[in-house]
């Protein structure tokens, strides 16, 4: 498919607009090729790292739009910490995503690049991605980030496809390959287009969802904790990448080994009441996320470990 935009006479390629769910999917299906599922660890899909608690915009569907809610702070992950985590996941043998997303713009921590290169260095097999508004690249930039090891940038397109003729000019000087690099447009179609709108544990209620919405999802089971794990800027660790009010820190990874924090009481408490359906503690009952559109495999597989623990005892 090739469209054109009006403002300018470049054509948008097939790889522009994508199908955002189902590129995960397909990410999903890798991650199983690379792993057998016989380890509990093997659960972990995805280390989500949130490396700044600083970020340049103030977009609408996010809690940082309002600052009393959600402040700056010129808080950064450092390179130690980053080594730390990363030797951790290493030595466990992780070869999953790791996704530098999180809470902030990565770009605003002034040693991202030299993070990106300490995962790259203690994880030659995972796949790293890196989420960014883009405001802060240019072609120096981009050329370290992809030379430290950097497999995949997500450039979040918020103010219209005008954008794109400035990416598609930077990311060609810094000679970066079409497969490397993926835009999420944020407006227009949401669903198909990167973004799929929610109220962030309801800490934003500006989307149009009703209380009803969130009460039909009582019953069902949440993936979420059980293939995603969320890394704070500290190396806390959250149940969640979704509880941005850090409810439930389960472990931190600067500090304690990578199973005993998967796995750890906090988490299991949680998990356990997510098998069977129970969203009513907080912030779980006021998460409009379905929570089961990925994972499924990795949900089985911790279910099977906390049966086998309990059949042990």
């Amino acid at each position: 498919m090739s469209l054109v935009n009006d403002n300018r006479n470049i054509p948008i390629t097939a790889v522009d607009q994508y199908d955002f769910l189902e590129h995960r999917r397909e990410q999903e299906k890798k991650h199983w090729l690379k792993n057998d599922g016989n380890k509990p660890l093997d659960s972990i899909l995805t280390v989500e790292v949130n490396t700044t608690e600083l970020c340049n915009r103030t977009c609408v569907f996010c809690p940082r739009h309002d600052p009393q809610v959600f402040p700056n702070r010129n808080l950064h992950m450092t390179v130690k910490g980053a080594n730390t985590i990363a030797e951790e996941l290493g030595e466990n043998g992780y070869q999953g995503k790791i996704s530098f997303s999180g809470f902030g713009e990565n770009l605003l921590n002034p040693n991202f690049a030299e993070i990106v290169k300490e995962f790259r260095f203690s994880l030659p097999q995972a796949t790293l991605e890196c989420n960014t508004n883009g405001d802060k690249l240019d072609v120096e930039y981009l050329k370290r980030l992809f030379r430290n090891g950097l497999d995949l940038l997500y450039i979040n397109l918020y103010d219209g496809i005008h954008q794109m003729e400035h990416f598609d000019t930077l990311l060609a000087e810094a000679r970066i390959r079409e497969d490397q690099y993926k835009y999420r447009m944020h407006w227009g179609d949401f669903e198909k287009h990167g973004l799929i709108l929610n109220n962030r544990s309801g800490t934003i209620d500006w989307v149009g969802i009703e209380e009803t919405d969130i009460k039909k999802l009582q019953g069902k089971p949440c993936h979420y904790p059980f293939y995603k794990m969320f890394v704070d800027w500290n190396g806390d660790v959250l149940f969640c990448s979704n509880d941005w009010g850090r409810e439930h820190v389960v472990g931190n990874l600067m500090q304690q080994s990578l199973h005993d924090v998967w796995f750890s009481k906090p988490m299991t408490k949680i998990r356990k009441r997510l098998m069977k359906g129970d969203r009513s503690m907080s912030p779980c009952n006021k998460c409009s996320v379905d929570g089961s559109l990925f994972g499924k495999p990795s949900f089985d597989i911790v279910r099977e470990y906390y049966e086998n623990s309990n059949n042990r005892k």
